[in-house]
Order: structure tokens, then C-alpha cells, then sequence
């Protein structure tokens, strides 16, 4: 993403550089209201904001009739975009909800945890559609075999030697897995594998594969939810948007 940045900053003239970010941040505010929402319901927005510099500096711009591309990377700083939450009722919280991104961070971060979310969540409710015409389906033969599957996967958690429960290490050279603790013990007995006395001698720790079990999986569903947690929490650390009325109303405390 940093590539769009580099391209906003050497555009061919400011006002296409602001036209393509208005755009992007558009996108943007459509992507986050497509993503489900907590339980306030309140979802981001994204808004444009210029320092109060930057209508001089465009006027410069135009007088100079865009020749200086070079500055537009140092000018695009004199804009930042404010994240805030619209709630449900269509009221707006920037003041006190606000936090201010810069355009980097906006490129870097925000469009493309967006974007990730965004197909997650689309990718997820075509899999909920597909998979609901064959729930009951499933549904009752998973009951039917529940009590099988759930003596096999104890079975199938236990490791052959000790037979005690635990994530299995499988050795890389004969496919045989075993724990952790029993492959140690036999590394160091025999240097051999204790099912095929396969040589272990060139097999390291950091060799073996772990066979993973049906808890050891996380469901898209899970994942989605902690990404919208670090998107949320990343958006929370950003700096507060403090208007300048606030620091004049301070300042006036003050005197």
C-alpha cells in the first residue's frame, strides 16, 4: 500500500492527488459499512480534514501552475483524516470519538485492514449460504457418529508409546508420530525410531512436524473477530482529534 501513497505524492497535479484520495477514502467508508458491526452497532467513517495553511499552499500551487510536483509530498502533510464512529440513528461522534490518521497510516494500515475485513466477511456469509442447505443434513449424522468420533479422536490425541494425551511430533524421515517427551527419551536411548528403528541421528527438534488436531484449528469466524479486534484497537491508539475550539476555550480558562 505504500505504492498508492508514492503515487498520490508524485500525481501530475494536486487536484488529481486529492480527487484519487477523496476516492480512496470513499472506498474506504464503503468497505467499513459493509463489515458487521458490534454490539453499539456504530460503524467507522472516515472524513478528509486540511490544516488551515492549506488553502495558501494550494493557491501557491495553482499560481505556480502545478510545475512543482516535488512539493506535494511535504504538502500532503498539511492533511489528515479523522476515523470516527456513525451510530445506527445516524448521529455522528467526532469530537469526542475522533482519532487523526495520517495519509500514510491511512495507506498503510486502515485501507488494507479494511479491504482484508471487508472480503473476510464476504467470503464467510457465502460459506454461511452454501453450507445452510446441508445442515440438517449433517446435523443428524453427526449425532448418529458423535460418540464414534469422540472414542477415535481420544484415541487418535494419544501418543502410541506412553499413550498419555498430547500433541503429537511426527518425524519427518518415516512419517511416525510420537510426543515430544518420547521422542526425546528414544533420541537419546537409541538415536532411533521406537516404530521402525528408523536413524534419528540427522533429525533435530526443529525438524519435526507438529500434527495438529481438530481443537488446534480456528474457524474463520474466530479469526475475523480477532482482526476486527486489532483493526479496532489500532484505531483506538491513533492520537485524539482535538479541535482548535477546545484549546482556545482552554486557553481563555487559563487567562
Amino acid at each position: 500500500m505504500f505504492d498508492y501513497y508514492h503515487q498520490l505524492a508524485a500525481g501530475p497535479s494536486y487536484q488529481d492527488s486529492l480527487k484519487v484520495l477523496e476516492a480512496d477514502i470513499q472506498h474506504a467508508n464503503m468497505l467499513a459499512a459493509s463489515i458487521p458491526q458490534g454490539k453499539s452497532g456504530a460503524c467507522l467513517q472516515m472524513k478528509l480534514v486540511y490544516h488551515h495553511l492549506a488553502p495558501i499552499l494550494l493557491f501557491l500551487l495553482q499560481w505556480m501552475d502545478c510545475s512543482c510536483t516535488c512539493l506535494l509530498p511535504s504538502y500532503l502533510r498539511l492533511f489528515h483524516i479523522i476515523v470516527y464512529k456513525v451510530h445506527p440513528d445516524g448521529k455522528l461522534n467526532v469530537s469526542s470519538c475522533g482519532r487523526r490518521a495520517t495519509i500514510r497510516e491511512f495507506y498503510a494500515v486502515i485501507l488494507p485492514s479494511l479491504q482484508h475485513l471487508s472480503g473476510n466477511s464476504s467470503e464467510l456469509d457465502i460459506t454461511r449460504e452454501e453450507g445452510s442447505c446441508f445442515e440438517m443434513f449433517v446435523r443428524k449424522k453427526l449425532e448418529n457418529k458423535r460418540k464414534i468420533l469422540d472414542v477415535d479422536l481420544e484415541r487418535e490425541d494419544e501418543c502410541g508409546i506412553c499413550l498419555e494425551p498430547c500433541t503429537k511430533m511426527v518425524v519427518p524421515n518415516c512419517c511416525h508420530a510420537m510426543c515430544i517427551n518420547c521422542y526425546h527419551n528414544w533420541n537419546a536411548r537409541s538415536e532411533s525410531c521406537p516404530f521402525c528403528r528408523g536413524s534419528l541421528k540427522r533429525v533435530n527438534s526443529g525438524d519435526l512436524w507438529v500434527l495438529t488436531c481438530g481443537s488446534d484449528v480456528v474457524d474463520p469466524q474466530s479469526l475475523l473477530t480477532e482482526d476486527m479486534l486489532r483493526f479496532r484497537l489500532y484505531i483506538n491508539n491513533l492520537p485524539r482529534d482535538i479541535p482548535d475550539a477546545l484549546f482556545l476555550m482552554y486557553y481563555e480558562y487559563l487567562l
